[in-house]
């Protein structure tokens, strides 16, 4: 049995805390065994960390300041040559700092350079320090920008097949920009499974580095002949498609199975005897990433059709464990159609929000659509078997218990590993920040504190046998300004829950705007604070895909939810949770603007769209840089898209925006709320 001395001395060095301090302030103490389970769980960053080369391959650093490097690389000499990324170089000297660092001079000029030094040579990401702000997209120092959020698959068109689009995001951003909105905040659209489309939570995803390809709009790439030419061989029901496009909430395997046979008729018909050069042009650019996708997808739908371990690459032969086996060369070879197939439906659905991205710019919008970044990816999915190296893989990542979660949360997802990313110059991180940089003028991080540490818990166990993982959170910071600036799109972060005190105030410094939401914006004694007092540096929300809309909110819809899943606890607590509610009722009307001494707006759906109304106008209000208005709170809806802690009782991810024979945003209510929010933000 290891001491406790040299457990901790373990523990230390790969960056577990075994001390942490919860939203209250309260102090806790990890127990040996839970730091026992996670460490031999961790063995391979153990291993990698006693390996580290001493020049890293990638070197991550800020435009304007010295660079320390570990004094070893002198052998002899001090000289380095910089070769920087657009053609010029620079040459000088090491200047030693102490026994054991040496410093590179500072360098002026932002990008990912080539360092030469006496016997080794490695890449030096020089950031600038700060990321893409609103204020240089809006092109003015003082900008008070709107826009809207929307989960893409609740979207409608004619015709769609049950399930939003890409074309659908399009039309919304072109009638969001003409009320006034510069922005249009969207649900994650990572790869899922196309073999399992249960598996459907847009926050787990297979891969973080491609699309869901449900999402695109065929009509982007064929014609509509051959659409209907396609859907007539398919012989799909009438009564069935229309059900399906007709439902409040999307049947995902139906949905799906009927879309992917409609993408096999038109690839096999359309596509496999005349490839068009748009799509080669397209599979060759992104290359080896695509191509480990593609062939993930093929043996995934081979060995589950196996059993439902299948749906797991750990639990495959070893010998398709490793995308760069010969068994996995040679089943790519033997079924080559179907590799092609899954190339064929990325650049699909890549096409397909190129289109929406541009319509949204070329309709005015100065920032556009503002992608999300899910906090990690299922371990069984594509992005873990091509990049399992740079994974955690063994652990998921959650919360620790709190307030609002005493048992703590498991997301059943895993993250990047610390070690991994140091070893092979963060390029996974590179890449998936890329990836969500790609068509956007904007990327939302969920669960930005994981940029410094995340809760991991080991497989199987329950949150409360977790520990913080630290994380290189300034290089990491460092690389997303510098993917931002190059990308020129702005950085939201999710930084609700448990945050680490300085956190914030480095998030700050980088420009990384966080979240303020209406419910959490209070002062010590539970009075909301007035919009003069929001943080300057956020984005203003009203709620999130995670929380009630304020129609909701406002009615006890998520109270009700709670108490019939049997999640409220016992009687004396829902009395308790109700009273409660009422209390908050009269501090959010007072703070709306209400008259303190007029009744409250009565607890029916008619009294819960003026508390809406005031809710639109006041985020309008807010000094935040940024105010975005969730579609569900546009239209005035009661019902939330995700009820957290839920599974199979709340029908999380599948509600579908109201039918109408209108534009979404045309009808009275919304061209209502946004005016109020426009005039909000064009207040003095």
């Amino acid at each position: 049995m290891v001491d406790e001395r040299t457990l901790s001395a373990r523990a230390r060095a790969l960056g577990l805390s075994r001390r942490w301090r919860d939203a209250t302030g309260r102090m806790h103490h990890v127990g040996n065994d839970s730091l026992r389970h996670l460490l031999r769980v961790l063995h391979k960053e153990e291993a990698a960390l006693n390996d580290a080369p001493l020049l890293p391959p990638l070197l991550v650093s800020e435009v304007d300041r010295p660079t320390p490097l570990p004094a070893g690389v002198f052998h002899g000499t001090g000289a380095f040559r910089l070769e920087l990324e657009d053609g010029g170089s620079v040459e000088g000297f090491l200047h030693p700092h102490d026994a054991d660092t040496c410093m590179l001079p500072a360098v002026t000029v932002p990008g990912y350079h080539r360092l030469y030094l006496h016997d080794g040579m490695t890449t030096l990401a020089m950031a600038p320090a700060r990321c893409c702000s609103v204020a240089m997209r809006a092109g003015r120092r003082h900008p008070r920008l709107w826009g809207v959020a929307a989960q893409i698959y609740g979207l409608r068109m004619p015709h769609d097949g049950g399930i939003g689009s890409f074309s659908a995001v399009e039309s919304l951003a072109r009638q969001a920009a003409a009320q006034g909105a510069d922005a249009l905040a969207l649900s994650p659209v990572h790869a899922m499974f196309a073999a399992t489309p249960g598996q459907y939570s847009p926050y787990s995803p297979s891969s973080r580095l491609f699309l869901n390809v449900l999402l695109a709009d065929p009509y982007c790439v064929f014609s509509a002949h051959d659409i209907t030419m396609a859907m007539h061989a398919q012989k799909e029901a009438p009564d069935l498609l229309s059900r399906l496009q007709d439902a409040d909430l999307i049947d995902w395997p139906q949905v799906a199975q009927v879309r992917m046979r409609l993408l096999r008729r038109l690839y096999e018909h359309v596509i496999v005897p005349a490839p068009p050069a748009a799509m080669t042009e397209f599979i060759t650019m992104v290359g080896e990433a695509l191509r480990r996708h593609a062939i993930f997808e093929a043996l995934h739908a081979q060995e589950i059709r196996k059993g439902p371990q299948g749906g797991n690459w750990r639990m495959w032969p070893p010998s398709l464990r490793c995308p760069d086996s010969e068994e996995v060369r040679d089943f790519a070879r033997s079924h080559a159609a179907e590799v092609q197939f899954h190339g064929f439906m990325q650049w699909m659905a890549a096409t397909s929000l190129r289109r929406a991205c541009e319509g949204a710019r070329n309709a005015g919008m100065k920032i556009g659509l503002i992608m999300d970044l899910a906090v990690g990816v299922d371990p069984g999915g594509s992005q873990c078997w091509a990049q399992h190296e740079q994974f955690l893989t063994g652990l998921s990542v959650g919360a620790p218990p709190d307030v609002l979660s005493p048992m703590g949360q498991n997301w059943g997802l895993t993250g990047f590993s610390p070690i991994g990313l140091r070893h092979h110059g963060y390029a996974a991180f590179i890449q998936t920040l890329r990836a969500g940089f790609a068509h956007g003028g904007g990327l939302r991080i969920d669960h930005v504190m994981g940029l410094q540490r995340l809760w991991i818990i080991p497989e199987g166990g329950s949150p409360m046998d977790g520990a913080y993982l630290a994380f290189p959170g300034t290089e990491l910071m460092r690389l997303i300004a510098l993917e931002s600036v190059r990308h020129d799109a702005v950085v939201v972060g999710e930084d609700l829950g448990t945050v680490a005190p300085s956190f914030r105030r480095d998030a700050r410094r980088h420009a990384i705007m966080g979240m303020s939401v209406l419910w959490f914006q209070r002062h010590a004694d539970g009075t909301f604070m007035a919009p003069r007092e929001w943080a300057a540096g956020s984005v203003a929300m009203t709620s999130t895909h995670d929380l009630p809309t304020v129609a909701g909110w406002w009615l006890g819809s998520d109270l009700d939810w709670r108490e019939r899943l049997r999640q409220a606890g016992p009687r004396q607590h829902q009395r308790t949770m109700r009273a409660q509610r009422q209390a908050d009722r009269k501090a959010l009307w007072h703070a709306l603007g209400g008259d303190e001494h007029a009744p409250l707006p009565p607890l029916t759906p008619e009294g819960a769209q003026s508390v809406v109304d005031a809710a639109a106008r006041f985020i309008g209000l807010s000094c935040a840089e940024l105010a975005i208005l969730p579609l569900e709170d546009v239209l005035g809806l009661v019902e939330q898209p995700n009820l957290p802690g839920t599974v199979d009782g709340h029908p999380n991810w599948r509600r579908r925006y109201p039918a109408g024979g209108h534009p979404l945003l045309s009808c009275p209510d919304a061209m209502h709320r946004l005016a109020l929010l426009r005039r909000g933000r064009e207040a003095p």
